[in-house]
């Protein structure tokens, strides 16, 4: 039978392993894709909302066209429109994104909005007193800022702001773990080191690239430096308190005009009546489907009170994950329309890095598992294929060599049956009785070894061992030398006993038995006498023996002497 290996046990396991981790791995992409899905929706309905408020707060008063555009510099959309609908039901803009600004945060109460526009640097500086607080807004320029700006624009940084996640963010540790290995973490905006402003223009030194959040410093991110070394003593670099003064830039916009383009009677409509009875015809017949256009519309109604009547909300989704919103509200008896359009980032770009590490991770694990679990089996197949090939092997040179002693047993037998004498046929039957002992003891050996099958090797002596196995032979032996080997001690004192036996049995009277002991192995030898040597079945039983051991035995008759040669490789000629 062909013996197994451990590849043969290993393969079920790592095929079974697999498919677990691949199920594994499939449980997890879509209960994240899921979250991340609800995650997305939820983000869209939170801004919905902060535009809302900012509704409220617009026709209560309390804030003026301005202070919009501070928060949508900090809450930024691809497009974002607020507008006040008219009785007649003409659409009035408030707000519309400009995209010739770039918002830069000095702080949250301090803000640069560098443009290139004229009219808007013609106002120079404006404070509003807003919430018991002085809101600053300071119009100027800076080539240095477009030109950042521009080689940090990316396809989703502009507007895919994690804050609208961020009831989800942290609300759920799936998510948390998830994009902090995933695109959480390459979230990034330039953040100027160093600056002054002088005359309206503001004049960029140093830029390093952090983490989303401003205070993670990224060693390996990119840097700038556009300082002009003619006025380096200009520029800003610690405040009298030690702290440096940096700026947050909020990159430059991106106008999504192919999304706005091809839904422009949607979203740039001029009047509500675009918006309500033809709407849900408007695609027509011809419009291009494959393009997998997601439109959903909702009406919202209230209570007994009807306060959300006449509030609805559209949703624009296209396959390239660009999605648009128009939501429709009633405040204090007027109605308000706000539209914003969002690139969004797939789920699969967001979540490539993490993916790819919990692919790894989970193919190592099962993998890893999978073949630590087949060491067992296969190490208790392969002790159990060596004990039956070891007892099969053994069986088959005890059968060959039982022929020599059968044979001696036969002739004795033979030659009783010729002889007359008394005396004569109780010299063979005695001769006859002593080898059937002889084959007995023999027997029992190969018994005893047979059955052995939990071996344990351990590292001993060898002097020490062929002095017990001489002592149950009740032999003396002339021991020269030790060495210390891996060995089963009651097995191998066995080999040990035969060896010895043997010797003993064929000596010349009165010879001693001989035992030389190396590092490199040992010999047994005796004088005998040629005529009547006959290796007897306990060589057989000791090969056998030692060939668990990894040695080797070799035995020879030479001028009278024979040598059992015991070594850790096959002996030369």
């Amino acid at each position: 039978m062909k013996r197994k290996n451990y590849f043969h046990f290993a393969i079920s396991r790592v095929i079974a392993g697999l498919i677990i981790g691949a199920m594994i791995f499939g449980l997890t992409v879509v209960s994240i894709s899921n979250l991340f899905s609800t995650m997305v929706d939820n983000g869209f309905r939170d801004r919905a909302d902060v535009y809302k408020k900012l509704l409220d707060n617009y026709d209560n008063g309390r804030y003026d066209e301005t202070f919009i555009e501070i928060i949508t510099n900090i809450y930024r959309a691809d497009y974002l429109k607020f507008a006040k609908i008219n009785e007649d039901g003409n659409i009035e803009t408030i707000y519309e994104t400009r995209y010739d600004v770039i918002p830069v945060e000095d702080n949250i109460y301090s803000w640069f909005n560098v443009t290139n526009d004229e009219a808007l640097l013609a106002q120079g500086q404006k404070i509003l007193h807003l919430n018991d607080k002085d809101w600053v807004i300071k119009y100027v320029k800076s080539d240095e800022a477009w030109q950042l700006t521009g080689l940090m624009a990316t396809d989703y940084t502009n507007s895919w702001d994690l804050c609208a996640l961020a009831e989800g963010y942290y609300a759920n540790k799936l998510f948390c773990v998830a994009t902090e290995f995933s695109g959480y973490a390459k979230y990034s905006q330039p953040l100027v080191k160093t600056h002054y402003v002088e005359d309206g223009m503001l004049h960029i030194g140093k830029v390093d690239q952090t983490g989303y959040e401003p205070w993670q410093d990224r060693p390996f991110g990119k840097k700038w430096d556009f300082t002009d070394q003619s006025k380096a003593d200009k520029y800003i670099t610690v405040d009298e308190e030690g702290f440096s003064n940096e700026l947050y830039f909020y990159e430059r916009g991106k106008r999504p005009d192919a999304y706005l383009n091809d839904l422009e009677k949607i979203f740039l409509a001029k009047n509500l009546n675009d918006l309500t009875s033809e709407f849900d015809n408007r695609f027509g017949d011809d419009y291009d489907w494959d393009r997998d256009l997601e439109y959903t519309k909702y009406y919202a109604y209230g209570g007994a009170d009807n306060s959300h009547q006449g509030e609805y909300s559209y949703s624009i989704t296209t396959e390239d994950n660009t999605r648009g919103k128009i939501n429709v509200y009633m405040i204090n008896g007027r109605q308000y329309m706000v539209e914003f359009v969002m690139k969004t980032a797939p789920f699969e770009a967001f979540y490539q890095p993490f993916l790819i590490l919990l692919g790894i991770v989970l193919f190592v694990l099962c993998v890893g598992i999978a073949l630590l679990t087949a060491i067992r089996p296969y190490s208790q197949y392969k002790k159990a294929y060596e004990n039956n090939n070891f007892k099969n092997n053994l069986i088959d040179s005890l059968a060959h060599n039982m022929k020599t002693p059968l044979q001696i047993l036969g002739g004795y037998a033979e030659n009783l049956k010729d002889v007359e004498s008394g005396e004569e046929k109780d010299r063979y039957a005695d001769q006859i009785l002593a080898k059937t002992s002889e084959m007995n003891k023999d027997i029992e050996a190969i018994l005893r070894t047979a059955e052995k099958s939990d071996r344990k090797f351990i590292k001993a002596s060898v002097r020490t061992a062929m002095a017990e196995a001489a002592e149950k032979a009740g032999i003396t032996v002339n021991i020269k030398g030790d060495a210390d080997i891996k060995m089963d001690k009651d097995y191998f004192k066995t080999a040990l006993f035969c060896l010895i036996d043997n010797a003993s049995k064929y000596r010349t009277a009165g010879a001693p038995v001989e035992a030389d002991i190396t590092g490199k192995g040992f010999k047994i030898t005796n004088k005998t006498d040629a005529a009547k040597f006959t290796p007897g079945t306990g060589l057989a039983i000791a090969g056998r023996i030692l060939e668990q051991h990894k040695l080797c035995l070799k035995t020879q008759l030479k001028d009278g002497v024979f040598e059992a040669l015991v070594t850790k490789k096959p002996a030369k000629d």
